[in-house]
């Protein structure tokens, strides 16, 4: 028989009224016991009914997501699996608003209001791809994911990218390196914007040197951290150890130092970024640092939902922890270094 909401009112102790504003998402439920709420639901797997909830309230409970084609990076399907479980939660369903995005003549809130969406998720894209003004202005609901972005009704959820980057710097210097490398992201791109700042903020707290040669420009892929690590190998004077920003270029950089005839970690420390599948399975087995990816994506439609319904919510700007994971890729430099 399917669960009903008074059987998540028996299970999470309190009123049947409680839970149907709280899935409703009316504002005069504390956010302590939304939350509760939605959790018994999830844990319950209770299912609104959409239909009637659009009737009821003229609501269409449909969101649009608007992100880059470019799919194939891990990032990407952890995040998806977060919203998928929040929509679920949530009882939305989901549109995929990418078809047309590059045409000039094209509006994304046009886009929207055709498809009668109620909230636009937004992510993938870096700063000069396109101008959302139009969308912050609009009074559409959107949230950002990995991208600075702030008006009314818009919201947006990232990692705290500055302090994980710092603690890798830390915690190689911990192991007595000095010359450590930064394989970037792409330099439009918010994430790897603060990632970089974490690295010249880390690198000055401990007096070691930020040389222009270690700092090379990559793009999240295998590829580009092959690319960037040969072109550190190639140096007169090699680091000791590199900080990529992604996990994914990591892998990459460790292909290259192989080829070079390096032993990682006793020859070169490497640390990534996300804590994908890959880093647990390459070997050596991928220091880290892990951010919450299905979390960024559940977050984010919990917080589009607020902004939808009119909750209160107390900040529109969502900064989640990272966590450093020891592996073997880390160890300390060597004396001569």
């Amino acid at each position: 028989m399917p669960v009903n909401i008074r059987d998540i009112a028996r299970a999470a102790g309190v009123s049947v009224a409680t839970v149907s504003k709280a899935l409703n998402g009316y504002s005069t439920v504390s956010a302590a016991t939304r939350e509760k709420v939605l959790r018994v639901a999830e844990e319950m797997r209770y299912h609104p009914n959409a239909a009637a909830r659009s009737l009821v309230g003229q609501r269409s409970m449909t969101l649009g997501v608007f992100l880059t084609t470019g799919l194939k990076h891990p990032f990407f399907a952890s995040v998806l699996g977060g919203i998928d479980e929040a929509l679920k939660a949530r009882g939305y369903d989901l549109i995929y608003l990418t078809q047309v995005a590059m045409l000039q003549e094209y509006s994304l809130v046009r886009h929207c209001r055709s498809r009668n969406v109620e909230g636009v998720l937004v992510f993938g894209f870096q700063e000069t791809d396109m101008d959302f003004s139009e969308l912050i202005e609009s009074g559409l609901p959107a949230v950002f994911i990995d991208m600075d972005m702030a008006g009314e009704r818009v919201g947006m959820i990232t990692s705290d990218n500055v302090q994980a980057i710092r603690t890798a710097v830390r915690r190689l210097a911990l192991l007595n390196h000095r010359r450590i490398a930064f394989i970037s992201g792409i330099p439009g791109s918010y994430a790897g914007k603060m990632r970089y700042e974490g690295f010249r903020e880390g690198m000055a707290e401990h007096g070691l040197p930020c040389l222009p040669e270690y700092t090379v420009i990559g793009d999240f892929t295998r590829e580009s951290g092959y690319a960037a690590m040969t072109k550190l190998l190639e140096l007169p004077v090699r680091p000791t150890a590199v900080i990529c920003c992604s996990d994914v270029s990591a892998v990459g950089a460790m292909e290259a130092a192989a080829e070079y005839g390096l032993s990682v970690p006793e020859d070169l420390s490497v640390v990534g970024f996300d804590d994908v599948e890959a880093a647990r399975s390459v070997r050596p087995a991928l220091t880290t640092i892990r951010q919450d990816m299905e979390a960024m994506g559940y977050r984010a439609v919990a917080l589009l939902d607020d902004l939808i319904t009119g909750a209160d919510i107390p900040s529109k700007q969502i900064i989640l922890p990272t966590e450093w994971i020891w592996r073997d890729s880390c160890g300390p430099a060597k004396r001569d270094d």
